[in-house]
């Protein structure tokens, strides 16, 4: 027995400082590069919650708690969709600002091909420029709406702009720009790669 407990107490010991000292795999969290590229450009940005993983949806509401919105400027809006005869369409409206209280959006319709070729169809002049809702509303139809995106131009304060697309709800693309583009992030959503963000400085 004397033999036995000094052994069951040496193992105790070693066990317990095994066990008390600090794991260097678990004491690092992962960083990705993306993040790395946005608390570069724009060290206001930075948040652990995005370190990880970068997502667009939260850097954009970041970004618009640090960069207040005086302007946001609808741009483009793209809706792919089946129509009623399960065709593959897009309808595009793309506005045009001739000044701050003037501006005039112009509907494309465009068929879509098996391969991708893209047959824009004839519209009158009533349904292509300024179209009323109900005129969108008969193109969309009994549709089936694979895709709906909408691309914005934002002017902050302090000379800071920023542009970004959204899937729906999901932002999909975001970009800003610092004063005289001196900083400028550009993030974007790829298919195999996920969140791809670059900074570029002057």
């Amino acid at each position: 027995m004397n033999q036995i407990i000094p052994f069951v107490f040496l193992w105790s010991v070693g066990a317990q400082a095994q066990l008390s000292s600090p794991s260097p795999v678990a004491s690092t969290t992962p960083v990705s590069i993306s993040y790395e590229n946005v608390v570069k450009c724009f060290p206001e940005l930075k948040d652990d919650s995005l370190a990880f993983k970068v997502n667009l949806t939260k850097l954009k509401e970041i970004a618009d708690e640090k960069f207040v919105t005086v302007r946001s400027q609808l741009r483009q809006r793209k809706i792919s969709y089946l129509d009623a005869d399960k065709e593959s369409m897009n309808l595009i409206l793309k506005t045009q600002e001739s000044s701050p209280k003037k501006q005039k959006t112009e509907l494309v319709l465009q068929k879509v091909s098996d391969d991708g070729v893209l047959t824009d169809l004839a519209l009158t002049k009533n349904q292509r420029i300024n179209p009323k809702q109900e005129i969108i509303n008969n193109f969309l139809l009994n549709a089936t709406i694979k895709s709906d995106v909408y691309s914005y131009h934002d002017t902050k304060l302090n000379g800071v702009s920023s542009t970004y697309k959204r899937n729906f709800r999901e932002v999909i693309e975001y970009s800003l720009e610092g004063p005289s583009r001196k900083r400028s992030l550009s993030c974007s959503s790829e298919p195999q790669l996920g969140i791809i963000c670059t900074c570029t400085k002057k």
